[in-house]
């Protein structure tokens, strides 16, 4: 479902790409280096259940950190709002929320779509690249939202399944005016005709 980022130090707003919808679930727990635990729960008292995998959720938390401890982000901090395909489609829902902040606290947060915007500057950058040209960069690791390999705080390694790793081409108008309508045609929804070719990089 589509997201919102908030960051309540630098007063940001983000709108935030949805994690892969299998990704599979697990109880909130946070740990600290101190050995301390908590599992977070919902109202009923049972575990509040995140996705196994958000690295663009994390990606957001490490460029919003701002040296704070993570007790901060936890306690207000960084927030997230969720709402559903209908909603984000109905209503101005980045708007609604931006304007609820401003009463709360008297401060306005700048808005901004920064995976979205990375996402065209590339696109330009590369020439507006066609199905014909394909593009050097499609789905790289150079474009991956976050990182897809990481240690945690005690040396162990942690690996981001590659279906469920993020990029920035999801966001990318090649992605949507060449890579989807060869996707529909490999379904048989479209001629022949429509054929993508030379997508270099694809996996």
């Amino acid at each position: 479902m589509p997201r919102i980022a908030v960051c309540n130090i630098c007063l940001t707003m983000e709108r935030m790409p949805d994690v892969h919808p299998k990704v599979p679930l697990v109880p909130a727990r946070l740990e600290w280096k101190s050995g301390e635990t908590m599992t977070m729960r919902d109202d009923d008292g049972l575990p509040k259940m995140v996705p196994q995998f958000d690295p663009v959720l994390e990606d957001f938390v490490e460029r919003h950190g701002h040296g704070r401890d993570d007790r901060e982000a936890i306690a207000g901090a960084i927030q997230i709002y969720a709402t559903d395909q209908k909603t984000w489609d109905s209503i101005d829902v980045v708007q609604k929320v931006k304007g609820e902040l401003q009463a709360q606290t008297g401060q306005w947060y700048e808005e901004r779509d920064l995976y979205r915007e990375d996402a065209i500057s590339c696109y330009n950058s590369h020439g507006n690249p066609t199905a014909d040209e394909g593009c050097p960069d499609y789905m790289s690791d150079a474009k991956m939202i976050g990182r897809g390999r990481f240690k945690d705080d005690d040396g162990k390694r942690h690996e981001i399944p590659p279906q469920f790793r993020q990029y920035l081409c999801y966001m990318c108008p090649f992605q949507h005016a060449y890579v989807q309508v060869e996707l529909r045609r490999k379904r048989g929804l479209y001629d022949e005709r429509f054929r993508l070719k030379g997508v270099k990089g694809r996996r």
